[in-house]
Formats: C-alpha cells, structure tokens, sequence
C-alpha cells in the first residue's frame, strides 16, 4: 500500500473536538517547553518546508541557539544538540495526541519563539519550538509502520538531509538521536498519563521495527532501584537508555550524559542509582 493510500485510511475528525483542546491544555500545563496550537497556519508561523530550508532561518537560529549549552561547540555537535533539542519537543507534542486522544496531526506551521519559566524561584529564559497543528485525524493503522512513525520520520528526513549537508553529522548519527528523543518523550508521556507501560511499549514498537530509520539495537528502557540510606525507603524508576551521543563530553568543560551509550553499563547504572536517591524517585 503507498503512502497515498495509507493516508486515505484515516478518518478526520472535526476540527478542534474537546479531546484534542484537552490534550493542548495537558501540553501546556506539563510540558510547556514545547509550544503547541490548534488551526491552520498564519503570518507568525512558516510552513516546515520553508521553516528548515537549506539556508532558512530555522537551520541558522537552531544551530545557533545550541551555544547556549555548552562552550566550544563544532558544527557537529551543534547539529547533534538541534536534532536531540527539536526531536524531543516534535516527539512530544505529536506524541501527546497520539498517546492521549489517538489522534495523528498535520504540521502546519512552526515558529522559534522566547519562552520563560520559573526554576528554584527564579526565571529561566530560554526558546521552545511552536507548533501550529491542523487536520486531526483518526488513522486507521494498516501494515507494520504505524501511522505516527511515518508522519514523524517524513517529517524529521528533509531536516536530517540539510543538517549532515551544513555541518556534516551523518545522518545515521542524527536518526540515532531522534530515535532517543522518541523513546525519552514517549516515557514522559506515558508516565504524565498513568501508564507508563504503555509509553514504552509504543515507542518500542517503533524503535525495535527493523527496516525503521529509527531502529536501534541499543536503545531500551531500564529499570533502576536503590535504598535511602537513612530511611531505608527502596526507590524504582525506569530510564531510558540512549542508543546515541549528543557529542556534549567533546565541548568545554563537558561530559558524558547518566545515559549515554558510551558509558559502561555499571557506570551508567551507579549515576542514574544516585540521581534516583538525590531525586527522591522523580
């Protein structure tokens, strides 16, 4: 079946039912490092094909904004930094309508924008990805790639192309990074939504697909235990384990991430034991 047909499986639903005004607020109130917004697109969005154009501005002010994190960054791991930072906010926002109302939804437009939060009572400014959404659709899903991962690997392969063209990050290196982002926000969100096991499980369903530009044999999720030792309180949370390397232990002053598939797994295991205890589990 073409992706054409594929498509017409897909019953559209009305525009802006309660379900997905439902799903905006949930977005909004616990993930609001990503913008989201229902109806087509108008003047203050572009459109994805312009949006990530070789040359555009969403390739230029991306790459940029990366410097906020480290020192020292090459164009690499500025590329690595843009696709783990704009993977995570799609994976979300597309991710909470397919987990939350099982809708699919069409990217209608994008904008970089300011944003700001309050962290240990103070603000944090920063920028977030907006995302203009349109066409709710309900898939029908046929075959063995699932409608949510043709839509965000369709998405995400035009802007991997322009990237390992600008800073020459293979696109291999890329896909490994959105595959984490995919499996990170699907385990957020299926934990924001009181099934966990689910979150996993979809993404799994996704990144374990051989033939997926997304499969990853590494990638998994991990559960990590450990005891308060004062209160004895036995604590548990799963992790997820990346199958890919932001590149940020190359930049000044940096180092490897708690799940970094270059760590040894006792390694890895003892940091996320000790960001569990100093968490208190969250």
């Amino acid at each position: 079946m073409s992706s054409r047909d594929h498509q017409r499986t897909a019953q559209t639903v009305e525009r802006n039912p309660p379900q997905a005004l439902a799903v905006v607020e949930r977005l909004q109130a616990q993930f609001p490092d990503a913008g989201v917004s229902l109806g087509p697109a108008d003047s203050a969005f572009d459109v994805p094909e312009a949006f990530w154009a070789d040359g555009g501005a969403g390739i230029a002010t991306g790459l940029a904004y990366q410097d906020c994190f480290a020192i020292g960054m090459t164009d690499r791991i500025r590329a690595a930094h843009l696709i783990a930072f704009y993977g995570r906010q799609l994976s979300v926002v597309l991710g909470a309508f397919h987990l939350g109302a099982g809708f699919q939804v069409e990217i209608a437009g994008i904008r970089f924008e300011d944003w700001s939060r309050l962290h240990q009572d103070r603000e944090v400014v920063g920028k977030r990805y907006h995302f203009r959404l349109d066409r709710l659709e309900r898939p029908l899903e046929v075959g063995s790639i699932s409608a949510f991962e043709r839509r965000f690997t369709a998405h995400l392969a035009p802007i991997i192309t322009v990237l390992k063209k600008r800073t020459g990050l293979s696109s291999g290196a890329q896909w490994r990074l959105a595959a984490d982002a995919l499996a990170g926000a699907f385990l957020e969100l299926g934990r924001a939504l009181g099934d966990e096991a689910r979150g996993m499980a979809e993404a799994l369903a996704i990144v374990k697909r051989r033939g997926s530009r997304l499969f990853s044999e590494e990638l998994c999720y991990e559960e990590i235990t450990a005891s308060d030792p004062a209160g004895g309180e036995r604590l548990s949370r799963q992790y997820r384990i990346r199958c890919g390397c932001c590149l940020y232990f190359r930049t000044e002053g940096g180092s490897f991430c708690d799940t970094c598939v270059l760590l040894e797994p006792a390694d890895r295991r003892a940091r996320l034991a000790a960001h569990l205890m100093q968490n208190g589990g969250a």
